[in-house]
């Protein structure tokens, strides 16, 4: 295995990385206000405005904690990301109907496909075996250490 240096770690993988989670928020961001006004006409301002608060934390703690698990090595979390993207992508794409904004149904429709092409790239499927190994060595080098008291 090729020794990485932090610094060329970070220039060689980070930017597909940081691109997978601003695809995430940017899905959010313009998805649930889009999901909001077309599925609940008849709600009344602050309802909407609670129900999409609620719905971004909660995607948002979603995807915040996705990517910390595969940061820390463990690459199977990647499917949750997979699955905000593509729970924002099929909830949005009915809201046509509603006549939406064109940049925003445009983005909302754009971010989940841009996120899954990233998380599916060579680079990140290599970032991810990368952090598995380095999750390895970390677990080698704990059993190997006496423990403090």
């Amino acid at each position: 295995m090729e020794t990485l240096s932090l610094r060329r770690f970070l220039a060689h993988y980070f930017p597909t990385f940081i691109g997978g989670f601003f695809a995430a928020v940017v899905s959010i961001s313009c998805g649930v206000p889009l999901v909001g006004d077309h599925y609940f006409p008849t709600a009344t301002l602050g309802q909407v405005a609670t129900g999409m608060y609620i719905a971004c934390m909660a995607l948002g703690l979603v995807v915040v904690h996705c990517n910390f698990m595969i940061v820390r090595g463990y690459p199977q979390w990647v499917r949750g990301l997979v699955l905000v993207f593509v729970v924002c992508f099929l909830s949005v794409l009915p809201t046509i109907t509603s006549h939406p904004h064109r940049v925003i149904y445009a983005l909302a429709i754009f971010a989940p496909l841009l996120g899954v092409l990233l998380l599916n790239s060579k680079r990140h499927r290599e970032m991810r075996e990368r952090l598995v190994e380095i999750r390895k060595q970390r677990e080698s080098l704990r059993r190997t250490l006496p423990r403090r008291r």
